[in-house]
C-alpha cells in the first residue's frame, strides 16, 4: 500500500487554494491507481464504443473474482466484480468507463446463479463518486433524514471519508430507474431528492453497457472458500488474503489458459461508459487539465458495496459473516462500507491543492453581438420527434441524411449526429432542420450517443413521432395530436398531472386522451 504525500497549499492564479490529504491506495497483486501517473487522455472526437478504450486510458485496476461472493455466496446471480477504470475528455465532455467481470462460466453450469440472464448485471445501483473541489463538503452518501441514497434504511450502505462532492447513481440494467446526480445539501454532506438531485436527462448525461471485455489482460483470482453441508466455513478465513497475492492469479487471456477451467466467454462481462458534460460538474477542459478530479466506481446490491475501483478494503471486511436475509450469502451485502482509500485522478495527478473550480459553465455560449456567433436560427422546415420512453436514453441523438442527394447529412456529418432537445410541450425529444431539396428522400435513425442501442434506419416523415421500433404517427405543427373537441362517450381525458377530467368540463389545453388501447397527448381547442 502507498500513501500520497500531503502538499502545502499554494497560490494559484492569485487565489489561495486549500491543501488536502490523499489517502492510501492498494498496490499489491494486480491492484493499481494511476499507475505510472496515467490520468486518462484528451480526445478530439467523442468516445462512443468499447473499441475506443485501449489500455492507455486506464487509470485504475483490480483483480477479477476478488469480491465477497468468491468466498461466500458464489451461487448468487448479479456478479458485481470491478476490474478496470478508464477516463478521457474532449473540449466539452468527460468520459468515464469501467470494466466489470463475470468469470462464473469458467466453473458453473449454464443456468446456475452466476449465469442467470446470461450473467448480465441486473437492476442494482452503481455509483460513480467524483471529487471536484477538495475544499467543499465531503458527501456522506446519506439523505437528510439519515437514510442512504436510493434506500429506506440507515443501517446499511456506502459512506465516504475519501472526499467526494458529486455522486452519480444509475442502474446496472441500463434503461431502468431514474439515474441522477446528487450534491451535498448541508454541512454534514447529506443530500435530498429535491434541489440537490438532478436527473441525467436534464444534465445531458448518458451511459450505456456493452457485454464484452476491453483490457488486454484478465487476471482472475483462483482461490475460493469451502463450506460443509450445513454452511459452516471449513477453509481458514486467511484465504481471503489470496486477493493480495499475485501468485494466486491466472491470466484468462494468457497463453497458458488454466486446464481446470471451462473456456471463458466475454459475453458474460459488462463494459460501461458514462458521458458527462463538464458543465454538470462546473468545470471546463482548461481547469480539468490544470487541477484534476478524482473518481471511483462502487458496485452495490442495493444495500451495500460489493466491489469498487479503485479498490477499498471496506469491500471485504465482513465477507464471512452472514447476510441478514440469507445466511448462505455474505454480510458484505448489508453492512456499512466506509470508503477511505484514494480516488483515481483524472486530467492531472492531484498533489495537494487545486484552484477553485469556475462553477457552472455554458459549454458553447452564444454572443449575439459577434457576427460569427449570431442568435440561433428559428426552426427549419422539417421537424421530427422521438419518444424516449421506449429506450430511456440519457441523451438522444439523431442521424439524418438525404439518399436522393448523395447522402447529404443534416445532423452535422459526424457520428453520432445531432443532440435532440426535450420538448416540454409533449415530453418527446425534438430536432428541426432546413432541407430545400425539391424531391428529397430523407432517412433518419436514433441513438444514445454511439453504436450501442442505435435504431434501424427509417424513412423520415415531417412532424413524425418515432420510437425505437420506427414511425409511430404524425404530430401537428404544435408538436402534439390536435383535435377540435367533440368528446365521445368511450373517451377518457386526463390532465398533465394525471388526474381524470370530465369530458363536460374540458377547457382548451393539453390532455392525455385514452380511447380503448390508444393513448395520446391531445390539444383541446
Amino acid at each position: 500500500m502507498t500513501k500520497f504525500p500531503v502538499v502545502a497549499a499554494a497560490l494559484l492564479a492569485g487565489v489561495a487554494a486549500p491543501a488536502f490529504a490523499l489517502d492510501e491506495i492498494e498496490t499489491r497483486a494486480y491492484y493499481s491507481t494511476n499507475a505510472d501517473n496515467a490520468v486518462g487522455k484528451y480526445v478530439s472526437a467523442p468516445m462512443t464504443k468499447i473499441s475506443d478504450w485501449t489500455d492507455d486510458y486506464m487509470i485504475a485496476t483490480c483483480g477479477a473474482n476478488d469480491m465477497c461472493t468468491a468466498f461466500k455466496g458464489s451461487h448468487e446471480n448479479n456478479v458485481l466484480d470491478t476490474y478496470a477504470l478508464y477516463a478521457a475528455w474532449d473540449d466539452k465532455n468527460l468520459y468515464i468507463a469501467w470494466q466489470m467481470c463475470n468469470t462464473g462460466d469458467t466453473w458453473a453450469r449454464e443456468g446456475d446463479g452466476p449465469l442467470t440472464d446470461y450473467g448480465h448485471i441486473g437492476e442494482v445501483p452503481l455509483i460513480l463518486a467524483i471529487s471536484v473541489d477538495p475544499s467543499s463538503t465531503c458527501m456522506s452518501g446519506k439523505l437528510e433524514n439519515g437514510d442512504f441514497i436510493w434506500q429506506t434504511t440507515s443501517s446499511n450502505g456506502v459512506t465516504f471519508k475519501s472526499h467526494v462532492d458529486h455522486l452519480f447513481f444509475m442502474s446496472g440494467k441500463v434503461g431502468t430507474g431514474v439515474p441522477a446526480m446528487f450534491t451535498a445539501s448541508n454541512a454534514s454532506g447529506a443530500t435530498n431528492y429535491g434541489a440537490n438531485c438532478k436527473e441525467y436527462t436534464k444534465l445531458g448525461i448518458s451511459y450505456y453497457v456493452t457485454n464484452d471485455f476491453a483490457p488486454s489482460h484478465y487476471w482472475r483470482q483462483k482461490e475460493t472458500a469451502n463450506y460443509d453441508i450445513s454452511g459452516t466455513l471449513i477453509s481458514d478465513p486467511s484465504i481471503l488474503e489470496s486477493i493480495y497475492d499475485k501468485d494466486c492469479y491466472e491470466n484468462l487471456l494468457g497463453p497458458n489458459y488454466p486446464s481446470n477451467l471451462k473456456p471463458h466467454s466475454t459475453e458474460y462481462d459488462s463494459f460501461f461508459q458514462i458521458t458527462i458534460p463538464m458543465s454538470a460538474l462546473g468545470i471546463d477542459r482548461e481547469w480539468l487539465e490544470a487541477n484534476g478530479i478524482g473518481a471511483r466506481i462502487v458496485a452495490t446490491r442495493g444495500e451495500s458495496g460489493i466491489d469498487c475501483i479503485p479498490f477499498d478494503p471496506a469491500m471485504v471486511d465482513n465477507v464471512f459473516d452472514s447476510y441478514g436475509a440469507d445466511k448462505s450469502t455474505s454480510h458484505e451485502k448489508d453492512d456499512i462500507d466506509e470508503i477511505t482509500y484514494a480516488l483515481a485522478n483524472i486530467g492531472k495527478m492531484r498533489t495537494g491543492s487545486v484552484t477553485p473550480p469556475p462553477g457552472p459553465v455554458d459549454p458553447d455560449p452564444v454572443d449575439p453581438d459577434d457576427p460569427d456567433d449570431p442568435t440561433p436560427p428559428a426552426d427549419g422546415n422539417y421537424v421530427i420527434y422521438y419518444d424516449n420512453a421506449s429506450t430511456n436514453w440519457g441523451t438522444v441523438y439523431t442521424w439524418i441524411w438525404d439518399e436522393a442527394d448523395g447522402d447529404k447529412n443534416y445532423t452535422g456529418g459526424a457520428w453520432p449526429g445531432a443532440v435532440m432537445t426535450l420538448d416540454n410541450t409533449n415530453g418527446y425529444y425534438r430536432y428541426s432542420f432546413n432541407c430545400e431539396a425539391a424531391s428529397p428522400k430523407l432517412r433518419c435513425m436514433f441513438n444514445p450517443g454511439g453504436d450501442n442501442g442505435k435504431t434501424k434506419e427509417f424513412d423520415l416523415v415531417n412532424h413524425g413521432l418515432y420510437n425505437n421500433a420506427g414511425f409511430v404517427r404524425s404530430l401537428d405543427a404544435t408538436g402534439v395530436d390536435s383535435v377540435v373537441a367533440a368528446p365521445s362517450a368511450d373517451t377518457e381525458y386526463f390532465n398533465l398531472q394525471g388526474h381524470r377530467v370530465s369530458a363536460s368540463s374540458l377547457t382548451p389545453g393539453i390532455y392525455i386522451v385514452k380511447t380503448g388501447s390508444d393513448v395520446r397527448k391531445t390539444v383541446i381547442r
